[in-house]
């Protein structure tokens, strides 16, 4: 009986052992799994990128009354470069998932060119031509608030990693400024040009109109907004250190808009009542909804 006894308690410690083995190497294999290759593989990981940026820029006014300083439509598409500075942070221990927040800086310009417009005043030469350019810079922070997916050693290619993402972000518009060139010749009764004239106005479009000096419109206040927000989609390509990426971005809230009953406004009579005036109303509306980014950087 005592051989059998010390038989079965030999038996169990083996057993026992064997089943820590085990466990001590399934472990051991687990914190090898997270212990990173690359660099974006590790449970944060920073990113310094430049980018090229451009946004598609619209201004409509449907207001009944028209006029050269408050033009119908103006479309611009705005290039620009940027920097900025990515975080990324493991959501999962054991999977890939990440959230990234960070911060870009970007400078865009670009122009728009109004049809010429003809015109002829009584008492004056027979008539005058006019084309008028705009052209638009600006200046803004944007802060994105991402999640995004690693997929790993894409097609078997060591280190070659592809992160799709989606997320919000939100815009500080730091400056927005529009400067208008006109360009006109006068011509007398006999049609001959005379010289011409260049008048160049330049306006804040993120200030409070001042006598018709800042904003899209004369003697109309429309202040373009500090802050937007929106949201995107894009993907990320990780190769050792280096990234490259492709993003859209859409933009929820208008840059500026303001409106007034089909184009009309209402003033309050004295004894009651309102009198309407049908073309000084303003339905204005600047939209910079679509925009887009491809980036490059380095991983550290």
């Amino acid at each position: 009986m005592l051989p059998a006894l010390l038989l079965t308690f030999g038996l169990g410690a083996f057993a026992q052992d064997d089943d820590e083995l085990l466990e001590a190497t399934s472990e051991d294999e687990a914190i090898e799994s997270l212990v990173p290759k690359n660099p974006y593989e590790k449970p944060i990981f920073h990113r310094l990128q430049l980018g090229f940026v451009g946004t598609s820029a619209k201004y409509t006014n449907n207001s009944l009354q028209k006029s050269p300083t408050a033009p119908r439509k103006e479309t611009y598409f705005l290039p620009g470069v940027s920097l900025g500075w990515m975080c990324d942070l493991r959501l999962m221990k054991t999977q890939p998932f990440y959230i990234e927040v960070g911060t870009t800086f970007a400078y865009q310009t670009g122009n728009s060119k109004e049809d010429s417009i003809y015109s002829y005043h009584v008492g004056m030469p027979k008539g005058e031509y006019t084309i008028r350019n705009y052209r638009v810079h600006a200046f803004s922070l944007t802060i994105p608030i991402n999640l995004t997916w690693q997929f790993r050693n894409i097609k078997g290619i060591e280190g070659f990693t592809l992160a799709p993402f989606a997320g919000v972000y939100g815009r500080f518009n730091l400056v927005a400024n529009r400067k208008e060139t006109a360009t006109t010749t006068l011509y007398d009764d006999n049609g001959n040009a005379l010289p011409t004239t260049v008048t160049t106005i330049s306006k804040s479009l993120r200030t409070d109109n001042n006598n018709g000096r800042n904003g899209w419109m004369e003697g109309r206040n429309h202040i373009g907004k500090l802050f937007q927000v929106g949201a995107q989609v894009g993907l990320n390509a990780f190769y050792k250190h280096y990234s490259f990426g492709v993003a859209y971005m859409c933009d929820i809230t208008p840059f500026a808009s303001a409106s007034s009953p089909a184009g009309t406004t209402k003033v309050p009579k004295s004894v009651g009542g309102y009198t309407v005036t049908s073309g000084t109303g303003s339905d204005m509306y600047i939209s910079t909804r679509h925009n887009f980014a491809i980036t490059v950087g380095y991983i550290f």
